[in-house]
């Protein structure tokens, strides 16, 4: 039986959860490992990029629109080089070790994600190990064909301008799209398989929602207050742009966890079905 409740209360329901799973630990655990593997796993996915007909001069724009000027800065150093001057032995290197790197954050979200739903881990350690290295490959691979479909989709546009009229603004509507399309894939397919039980489709719609949005507008805020208001370089040198990442990240794990507990809520309140049993360290 569903439970009712009004918006002032589910709010503030979701505020003593939040606090009650120790949602910020987790939030820090989980930069402090996306800060180790952001670097190595930029260059493992550039390397991956380099593979194809993509150049430096299509990812900087979307890079540019997501980031900060002084973190764009950093990273688009990073980008040109491993696209436009590729090395033959960085890619096992890099891939090596940007796998291990990252995997720290997926195992994070993997212990956050069973507290939150009560989910009790049932893997072993080298499997959970084996498995965050395999979200890391599989999160590249994504993003790869994700910047391939935005190519491909300017050629098959190219063929509707001539039947068309009036479509020059199709790529423009579409390079939007799909960016947005493909965060909300990714944070979906995060809540579904990285708990250690597969949740359902309908279940991890709305958290999905929620963090697409939230992240979205976070980030574009973000980055108005940063290049318009915040000079971080002024106090802190070359080190400003690492701490505005660093922030970046932090917001970006409690925005993913607050997804989580936003399906953990609904599923408690019977409006989705729950996903599992209760963990002795959790309540659903």
């Amino acid at each position: 039986m569903r439970k009712k409740i009004s918006p002032v209360k589910f709010i503030v329901h979701l505020a003593i959860r939040f606090r009650k799973d120790n949602i910020m630990a987790y939030a820090y655990t989980m930069t402090y490992s996306l800060l180790l593997s952001f670097f190595p796993f930029l260059i493992f996915l550039m390397t991956l990029v380099g593979y194809s007909d993509l150049d430096s001069s299509l990812i900087l724009p979307s890079l540019g629109s997501y980031l900060p000027d002084e973190v764009y800065t950093l990273v688009s150093e990073i980008v040109t080089e491993v696209l436009d001057h590729q090395r033959n032995g960085l890619m096992s290197f890099s891939g090596i070790f940007a796998a291990y790197a990252a995997s720290g954050g997926f195992r994070s979200f993997m212990e956050a994600s069973n507290r939150i739903l009560g989910i009790k881990e049932r893997r072993n350690v080298i499997f959970r190990y084996i498995l965050s290295v395999f979200w890391v490959i599989l999160l590249s691979i994504a993003i790869v064909f994700a910047l391939l479909s935005i190519v491909f989709g300017q050629q098959i546009l190219n063929l509707l301008y001539r039947y068309i009229p009036h479509s020059i603004d199709l790529f423009q509507i579409y390079r939007i799209i799909v960016p947005e399309i493909f965060i909300f894939l990714l944070f979906l397919s995060f809540y579904m398989f990285v708990p250690a039980q597969r949740i359902c489709f309908r279940c991890a719609i709305p958290g999905a929602l929620l963090t697409t949005t939230a992240w979205i507008i976070f980030t574009m805020l973000f980055q108005i207050y940063v290049n318009t208001y915040a000079n971080y370089s002024r106090f802190y040198g070359t080190l400003g742009a690492v701490i505005i990442l660093l922030l970046w990240l932090l917001f970006t794990s409690v925005i993913m966890l607050l997804g989580l507990e936003l399906n953990a809520i609904l599923q408690e309140l019977n409006i989705v079905k729950a996903p599992g049993n209760k963990d002795e360290t959790g309540s659903v």
